[in-house]
């Protein structure tokens, strides 16, 4: 089963220039974001929403087992959600797997990756390590966040910056 079919960069722009270069996508400024997530829900994504502003570790894993309905058993660590995410492409936890795909937005992680940031890489990381996995099984789950300009740093090894509608992602700096 393929993800896209040959003439996704035009069929689906927004959702193809998002995982054609590792799923996880930050976006400079809130409109934007809003924009793409706007665009995937017409493509029939599901979304969830997280606000990182703020976020402790233990905030974190609450927020990804709550809005991605993950077991009781969850260990609430790193280990743990690389484990519960890996099992989210295949529809187990959060999203059906007969919809379009699933978009996890993660709005104020610019503030989240300024107070722990190498919490926040290795989040990103996750994020972008399931949606390749999600890709192998033909499914589309992808992740967005949101970054402010200020933050300096890249979060994360796949992260890429969208900064205006239908532009191509290029790496940050």
């Amino acid at each position: 089963m393929v993800a896209f079919e040959l003439d996704a960069d035009t069929t689906h722009p927004s959702d193809f220039a998002l995982l054609r270069n590792g799923g996880l996508a930050t976006y400079r400024g809130r409109a934007v974001l809003d924009e793409a997530e706007q665009e995937l829900r017409q493509l029939g994504y599901e979304g969830i929403r997280l606000d990182a502003h703020g976020w402790t570790e233990s905030e974190l894993h609450e927020a990804f087992a709550s809005a991605l309905n993950f077991p009781d058993y969850y260990g609430r660590n790193l280990n743990a959600l690389a484990d519960c995410l890996y099992d989210v492409p295949h529809g187990d936890y959060g999203w059906s797997a007969t919809s379009a795909g699933l978009a996890v937005t993660v709005d104020g992680y610019g503030a989240f990756a300024e107070g722990e940031p190498d919490l926040a890489t290795s989040v990103a990381d996750l994020l972008a390590g399931a949606t390749s996995t999600a890709l192998l099984f033909g499914h589309r789950p992808g992740g967005v966040v949101e970054r402010p300009d200020r933050l300096g740093r890249r979060v994360g090894a796949a992260d890429r910056v969208l900064d205006v509608r239908g532009a191509e992602p290029r790496p940050s700096g």
